[in-house]
């Protein structure tokens, strides 16, 4: 596992408040979070909003406001808010610096926890959501990035996104807040979060932890949210004890879905019995938890994170520097030295060498059709001799034809699963085509039809199909659900773009082009599709 710690870098501040720079943990949305020091030397985590933000007081009460709410929120697996200055010229607030990868990072590099560790994450996590709640916050970004593994039980980070139950809120009306395949399916359809949304997402990140995959698999946002408000999840793997509980945290309907403090008591029974422990009747939640997870916390031994010492002072750089030129001088000094000994006393047989390479060169034979000329570079030097090098020629050998990589005859019709199995561009030609299909429609997509989003490209290698997505659009909803225009638009440009690929690389795979029009984001519909052939004409 890689340190957590980045090195600082130009423009970073030396002190924010009270506490000493020393390296970076991340970047998000908000602002820069960094590596500081207090004046004990305790580490901590100092979140700093970003200098352009600054200016904008929306953002200023978003982050007053994030302040504010984790300020209130206190209990088992979290993390407190030490110190803040919302009126500051760069606003700030201070956290514990928790080590540990997250839980993310953990799977991605041991695979899914199991046994009594699962069973600790889904007590503490669910535990630290109990209390958010209890205190009228939801905290509507619950993901596998959002928990860290520390050496004592998993710890919830990041109210960046949080919302008050009395709905204060500063985010824009109907701007939908969450991280995409995290997000509860009345998120999706309405763009409102409450605590049952939490829930959801809690249901998910358990069954990630236990099965290292997401329960509605990867591919384009569009086609996960699909997945998230038509399908269930994929729970295959996950213990059933949990198994049952994820599924009720999963419902589809807000209303079924237990509560967190539900959630949280459940967990710690099954924890409880994982420990074979009698459970103490007259402990807090809290300190239950806290014992519990604890306890039964054992995460594999993971390397110790690099904490940068403190920049020198002014002075001591200064020394540093000299100190450094004057052994960067004796240092070129003696080199000189030992290059002049050196070429003193190679001189004789050095000398000899360019005539007999010369000689070998002009006697080479010269009067053979196959042969190719060698190459020969003859570098200049300010000292002593040229130095000729000499390379061969690389034989040609004979290949076979070269096959085309899209293989497909059978003109079959599409499917929503296909679609829905896509992923979003990976390679530098899948890249480059879904740059320039976007290119190539924005002004329309924009100006006639309002989608200022543009177009969603995504690629299925095992179907060999490129999909084009787009949609809802008022102004189809205007013209009474009517978008033909549209997905003759998309599809003309997407088969002759695919059209130019298949003619000039022969590893491009995907011959088949499909236009899908999301009449809402639950209801995607197959509006067009073609085999785009080698040279084929694409009329639409």
């Amino acid at each position: 596992m890689t340190a957590r710690i980045l090195p600082v870098l130009p423009g970073d501040p030396a002190l924010v408040g009270p506490y000493r720079i020393v390296g970076r943990l991340g970047t998000g949305g908000m602002g820069t979070v960094h590596a500081a020091l207090d004046t004990s030397g305790n580490r901590l985590a100092v979140k700093v909003i970003r200098p352009s933000q600054t200016g904008d007081e929306e953002f200023r009460a978003r982050f007053r406001r994030e302040v504010a709410l984790t300020s209130r929120v206190s209990g088992p697996c979290l993390v407190p808010v030490i110190a803040a200055d919302c009126d500051a010229e760069h606003p700030w607030l201070a956290t514990p610096y928790i080590p540990g990868p997250t839980l993310q990072q953990h799977i991605s590099a041991h695979g899914p926890l199991q046994g009594v560790m699962l069973h600790a994450l889904a007590t503490g996590t669910a535990a630290a959501l109990a209390s958010v709640h209890e205190a009228g916050v939801i905290h509507r970004d619950i993901k596998p990035g959002n928990v860290i593994l520390s050496p004592s039980g998993p710890r919830l980070l990041d109210f960046g996104i949080a919302h008050a139950f009395d709905g204060t809120s500063v985010t824009r009306t109907g701007m939908l807040t969450g991280t995409p395949g995290w997000i509860s399916p009345e998120q999706y359809r309405t763009g409102d979060a409450g605590p049952e949304s939490d829930v959801f997402a809690w249901g998910a990140l358990v069954a990630y932890a236990g099965t290292g995959r997401h329960p509605f698999g990867t591919g384009a946002p569009d086609t996960v949210a699909f997945r998230v408000m038509s399908q269930d999840p994929d729970l295959t793997g996950l213990p059933e004890d949990l198994a049952r509980i994820v599924t009720s945290a999963m419902s589809k309907e807000a209303g079924d879905r237990p509560t967190a403090q539900s959630l949280s008591k459940e967990c710690i029974e099954l924890l409880g019995h994982a420990s074979t422990h009698v459970l103490p009747r007259h402990d807090s939640a809290h300190t239950l938890v806290d014992g519990l997870v604890t306890e039964r916390w054992s995460p594999p031994p993971m390397h110790a994170d690099i904490w940068p010492t403190p920049r020198p002072s002014g002075r001591a750089r200064r020394y540093s520097i000299i100190a450094a030129t004057a052994v960067g001088a004796l240092s070129i000094a003696a080199a000189a030295v030992y290059a002049s000994t050196v070429r003193e006393r190679q001189a004789p047989s050095t000398a000899a060498a360019p005539a007999s390479t010369s000689a070998a060169l002009s006697s080479s034979p010269s009067s053979s059709a196959a042969a190719a000329p060698a190459d020969v570079s003859v570098p200049p030097t300010s000292t002593g001799p040229a130095v000729v090098a000499v390379s061969t020629p690389a034989v040609a050998m004979p290949t076979a034809e070269p096959q085309p990589a899209y293989t497909r005859s059978d003109y079959a019709e599409p499917t929503l699963g296909e679609w829905s199995a896509a992923r979003d561009a990976m390679t530098a030609s899948e890249r480059g085509i879904a740059t320039a299909i976007n290119e190539d429609l924005k002004a329309f997509l924009r100006d006639e039809w309002g989608l200022s989003e543009g177009v969603q490209v995504t690629f299925n290698p095992e179907a060999q199909t490129m999909f084009l997505t787009a949609g809802p659009s008022l102004t189809a909803e205007k013209n009474g659900g009517d978008y033909t225009d549209l997905e003759r638009s998309m599809m003309f440009t997407g088969c002759s773009r695919g059209n130019d690929k298949l003619r000039t690389d022969i590893n491009w795979p995907y011959g088949r082009v499909v236009v899908i029009y999301r009449e809402s984001m639950a209801s995607p519909v197959i509006a067009n599709y073609r085999e785009v052939t080698n040279g084929m004409n694409c009329r639409v």
